[in-house]
């Protein structure tokens, strides 16, 4: 049953998606309410079961990490055996990202592999696990992929950058404990405070604070989101598979610059596979998404050859940081 939101709740969702590690009292100020308020409404989102998680948007390409995306339809599975198949892929350290499906696939995950004797070793580990339920696989390289923030709560978005963590850098920068262990906590949850961040890494406050700083500045820190259970708040969310043609280096900028700016659209994401370009929309309901789908085509139809559409029904993880874990160590009051 859906959770009826107050036009004050949206804002704050709004506002949580633009940027989840704002402060309550910045928070209270943009939506016109007490900051005691704010904090109030935020425990009972994620008590309601609204508010899921508070990702850290991070960049793996710039730490040395390719993206991939496969496609699994089953076969032959009882409910047990897919739970455990579920289970290995949320529980597996090299993937940041599993969803359910309605389609064509039932699941679709990321892998993030250091490189492709890495990505070749997964694979194999779980064809030998899993192979025997997998009636159909597919793989594509991910070569760009854009996060947008969710227009879909008021009907509107505001002009930002997009969030974009996946390709091949040039150059890897290389992280040392200390990042490596901020990015661990962060990427669970972009809310915890740095004095928290601090006790649990034993390093001062200020060291925390001037590591995440710099990790900003590089972009290796993307950005801070929210993910929410869209059935909680009666909104559906899809995959849209695109086969493209005549698509220029210039007319896919317009392309994503206007998927951008559209209220319901959050990802565009360009790969090497069976399609070119995958977006992804949260919409209403099925009509909804027809009259989307009917805005992409009327908008860049010389671009499409043909598309397919299918309902991700769950998100059961997401982590940008999935390796990540904390060790012991010890400060030497280095910054």
């Amino acid at each position: 049953m859906p959770i009826k939101l107050d036009l004050k709740d949206k804002k704050l969702l709004y506002e949580l998606d633009i940027d989840s590690r704002q402060p309550a009292s910045q928070l209270a100020k943009k939506i016109g309410i007490s900051k005691q308020g704010c904090t109030l409404k935020i425990n009972n989102l994620v008590k309601k079961g609204v508010i899921v998680s508070f990702p850290t948007v991070i960049s793996t390409a710039l730490i040395g990490h390719l993206s991939f995306r496969m496609y699994f339809k089953l076969i032959d599975i009882t409910p047990k055996q897919e739970e455990e198949f579920r289970n290995y892929l949320i529980a597996h350290k090299a993937v940041p990202w599993v969803v359910g499906c309605q389609g064509m696939w039932d699941y679709i995950i990321v892998v993030f592999p250091t490189d492709f004797e890495n990505f070749e070793k997964f694979n194999t580990e779980l064809n030998n696990k899993y192979g025997a339920y997998i009636e159909k696989k597919d793989i594509a390289l991910v070569t760009a992929a854009h996060h947008f923030r969710s227009g879909y709560i008021l009907g509107k978005k505001i002009d930002l950058p997009p969030l974009i963590y996946a390709g091949q850098q040039k150059e890897v920068i290389e992280l040392d404990t200390i990042e490596k262990m901020i990015l661990t906590l962060l990427s669970k949850d972009a809310r915890i405070p740095v004095i928290d961040i601090a006790r649990k890494i034993k390093i001062p406050a200020k060291t925390v604070t001037y590591r995440i700083e710099k990790l900003r500045k590089l972009n290796i820190i993307e950005g801070y989101i929210m993910t929410v259970d869209l059935d909680k708040i009666d909104f559906e969310r899809y995959k849209v598979f695109i086969r493209t043609k005549n698509m220029s280096q210039e007319k896919e900028k317009l392309f994503i610059e206007w998927s951008r700016m559209h209220s319901y659209i959050l990802y565009y994401s360009r790969s090497i596979g069976e399609n070119d370009v995958e977006l992804e929309l949260i919409v209403k309901d099925n009509i909804h998404l027809r009259e989307v789908i009917i805005d992409v085509r009327n908008k860049f139809g010389e671009l499409i050859k043909s598309y397919e559409a299918l309902k991700i029904y769950k998100e059961f993880k997401l982590n940008y940081y999935p390796w990540g874990e904390l060790v012991k160590y010890i400060s030497n009051g280095t910054s």
